[in-house]
């Protein structure tokens, strides 16, 4: 009984941390002349030693499980292809595009020593700004 509540704690923390894949669109008057919407994709993933991937936010959105494991798919460029076929899907072009690429180390304190770079969070948002096709001047 008590592996079973062990197991059952490792799998609560491994899913709460981790990776998480999402595309928010919004839509919005206060933008701009011309834009409708506003969008922003997200991924965020673990890891090890800052390039050998544990686990990310899974790209494929109507997918059975939210995250994959040990894929590389925190990457701006598959980011923005998630952003291009919903901006195609719904008749906009992407205007005022911002990429932010983020990288967080994970220290452990042990004996007054900090060892970084152990495990990292990586993290890509890419948002922008969505105009109906041929309304922009």
């Amino acid at each position: 009984m008590r592996r079973l509540k062990v197991a059952a704690c490792v799998a609560a923390v491994s899913i709460s941390l981790a990776g998480c894949f999402s595309v928010d669109v919004a839509p919005s008057t206060v933008l701009g002349e011309g834009v409708e919407k506003h969008i922003t994709v997200e991924n965020y993933g673990w890891y090890l030693l800052g390039c050998v991937p544990l686990v990310c936010g899974n790209e494929k959105l109507d997918s059975w499980c939210a995250f994959s494991i040990f894929c590389d798919e925190v990457r701006p460029e598959i980011a923005f292809s998630k952003m291009k076929d919903v901006a195609r899907k719904e008749g906009y072009e992407i205007t005022d595009f911002h990429v932010i690429n983020d990288n967080d180390v994970l220290q452990v304190e042990a004996y007054s020593v900090t060892i970084p770079w152990l495990v990292v969070r990586k993290e890509v948002s890419l948002s922008a700004n969505l105009a109906k096709k041929g309304g922009l001047k």
